[in-house]
């Protein structure tokens, strides 16, 4: 796909800003470059809870050439937006041709590397009764229709049955595996007839921290009181101020054991369906077990070192809505996104991808066709500090080709859009193995938010010159009207003074018109009358202003024109009239009277002196017309 003679493994994750994600990545892209294979992560955040922000997030799907990718990694359990693993699998299923791997959620046609859910807890809850000797055994589960949690549940259940424990509903409470429903837990139980439990086993970690934070602040001690326990040993489990009791999951193992799997398929070696990968039980202070802290930290930097960098993106991605805030044209975003580039160290490669008619893009309409449109705009492009020039790549490539080098490749994907409007994406490479930089999920809804405004401003540009358009135009023949002869006209004065030019001003009128009417209708004259401004348009070559003045009234206005160029226009006219008489099934013919004149203006002229210069001519003209049918008359 990067055409660099590698192959390459598309991956598609969600929400990377957050730890089981980083550590898998890390596991993918390690194995991947000591392997020697690309790596594409197609990325979204969701998590917005707005069904328009996730239809943008969710065209992630619709981005890679899927018929192009050597192997597949999909994380199905974290694609929180609705339809979007479906979407995903329906593209692997009808366009891809290569090994698949789901991480974490077994999908039966392909291969899978996973943990054993309903074994994962089961050391912890036999240490609580065996070792602790604990009888009432409390379970915070996950969501209830969670595949994860349906499985770590019936662990819970399984245990307590083999040692005769009795299974209570109200010991069993549905949480959200983040951070909200630990507190509801704790004054759901406390509040329970039930006698208070001696542990609570919770499906992960996120929960058993707030748990024990809410069982503390009502003044029962974590472990002294009740023991807790949590799964997945994220970094705060350790750092916690009573150290979790958990079970490590090895997702960076998954990552690696994800790639090795792809690899030997692509080698032609025999590979099981499913790779499951063994978890360990650390048992610390929160189940009342001694645990020794390790001195030094898991992290090489203090931690008020990570809580400054913090500290510094937010002030430094609030800086930056500030300063993007009201741009209006492409040039300057540009301009600044780059600086911004510049100032993130991380990076590598950046590229800002945009589809070519993205600033035409509405709203209103379902715009999931420009997925498909082969061209891409690289807006943005910065390659090792290096700047370069706006260029046009095919979007299967997914960067331009002049970008690839000779090593493995590992770039990060992620769409820019506003309110259900896809403008393209951001391509992002860094220097390191890592997920991101720290607050990257706001760079990109910083820089959506200015695509957004630089669409609506050119959007509402298009409109204001619509309505003036229409405001100085014939709605009949689309010729310029009498407001547009006035605004326009006085600035073909104005430069024909200047350049010292003359002005041809040209008059005519419809002949018969009231006749045509009469005999064919009001849908004849329009026909007459149109026929008259195409003729007028046909003969406009040079931006002449070519008005319908009013009824059968038609006046032209030429710049720098001599008597060739004027006679010269009139015989185009003529012509095209002429040609439109003889071609047309019509039963009326089309005739016109008309007066010219040039003037050389100057300071005190006016446009109403020179068409009535013009008028007089053709007044003149009809006279003669009418003298000329007159005197055919009486010899007849």
């Amino acid at each position: 796909m990067f055409f660099n003679g590698r192959k390459t493994i598309g991956v598609f994750i969600s929400q990377l800003n957050y730890e089981y994600q980083q550590h898998l990545c890390n596991g993918i892209s390690t194995r991947a470059k000591e392997l020697d294979y690309n790596v594409a992560y197609f990325t979204n955040f969701g998590g917005y809870s707005s069904e328009v922000i996730d239809k943008g997030e969710s065209r992630i799907a619709d981005l890679p050439c899927y018929e192009n990718l050597d192997g597949i990694i999909i994380a199905t359990d974290i694609l929180v937006i609705k339809g979007l693993k479906e979407s995903i699998l329906n593209h692997i299923k009808t366009r891809s041709n290569c090994p698949v791997v789901s991480v974490r959620r077994p999908i039966d046609e392909y291969y899978n590397v996973l943990i054993d859910d309903t074994k994962v807890l089961e050391e912890i809850i036999r240490h609580f009764i065996e070792v602790h000797g604990f009888t009432r055994l409390n379970f915070l589960a996950g969501p209830e229709e969670h595949p994860d949690s349906i499985r770590r549940l019936e662990c819970y259940k399984r245990v307590l049955e083999e040692y005769n424990i009795p299974i209570e509903n109200e010991r069993i409470y549905f949480g959200d595996f983040w951070k909200v429903k630990g507190k509801m837990a704790a004054g759901y139980w406390l509040n329970s007839h039930l006698p208070m439990p001696q542990a609570i086993i919770c499906a992960n970690d996120y929960m058993a921290i707030t748990l024990t934070e809410e069982l503390e602040r009502r003044g029962i001690s974590v472990p002294e009181d009740i023991a807790v326990s949590g799964c997945d040993d994220i970094a705060e489990a350790t750092e916690y101020k009573t150290a979790l009791t958990t079970v490590k999951a090895p997702f960076r193992e998954m990552g690696k054991e994800s790639v090795d799997k792809i690899d030997r398929i692509l080698q032609g070696l025999k590979e099981e369906k499913n790779s499951y990968l063994p978890t360990k039980t650390i048992f610390r202070e929160s189940c009342g077990c001694e645990y020794k802290r390790d001195p030094k930290p898991k992290s090489n930097r203090p931690y008020f070192r990570i809580v400054e960098d913090l500290q510094t993106e937010l002030v430094r991605n609030a800086y930056m809505s500030a300063n993007l805030t009201g741009i209006t044209t492409q040039e300057e975003m540009n301009s600044r996104l780059r600086h911004y580039v510049y100032e993130n160290k991380g990076f590598t490669d950046f590229y800002m991808c945009l589809f070519k008619n993205w600033q035409s893009l509405s709203k209103d309409e379902d715009n999931s066709q420009y997925l498909d449109n082969d061209e891409m705009i690289m807006e943005v492009g910065i390659k090792d500090f290096t700047d370069y020039g706006k260029i046009s790549f095919s979007k299967k490539n997914l960067i331009p080709p002049q970008f690839i080098d000779d090593k493995p490749l590992i770039y990060f994907f992620t769409m820019l859009h506003n309110q259900g409007v896809s403008f393209g994406y951001v391509a992002i490479a860094f220097n390191e193995i890592k997920t991101y930089m720290l607050s990257f999920q706001t760079w990109m809804i910083n820089v959506s938010n200015v695509l957004e405004n630089i669409r609506v401003h050119n959007e509402l540009s298009r409109l204001v010159y619509k309505l003036e358009d229409m405001y100085i135009r014939d709605e009949l023949t689309g010729l310029y009207n009498r407001r547009g002869l006035q605004i326009l006209g006085e600035k073909y004065l104005k430069q024909s003074i200047e350049k010292k030019a003359k002005l041809m001003i040209l008059t005519a009128d419809l002949d018969k018109l009231k006749m045509i009417n009469d005999n064919y209708g009001h849908a004849g004259g329009d026909i007459a009358l149109k026929a008259v401004a195409k003729a007028l348009e046909f003969a406009a070559d040079d931006d002449e202003i070519c008005v319908r003045f009013g009824g059968d009234e038609f006046i032209v206005v030429g710049l720098e024109y001599d008597e060739k160029k004027a006679r010269r226009f009139i015989r185009r006219f003529i012509g095209e009239l002429n040609s439109f008489n003889q071609n047309s099934d019509h039963e009326f013919s089309v005739y016109v009277s008309y007066g010219w004149s040039l003037v050389a203006p100057n300071h005190n002229s006016t446009i109403e002196e020179s068409l009535n210069l013009a008028d007089t001519k053709m007044y003149k003209q009809k006279q003669e017309k009418a003298a000329l049918m007159l005197r055919a008359n009486i010899i007849q």
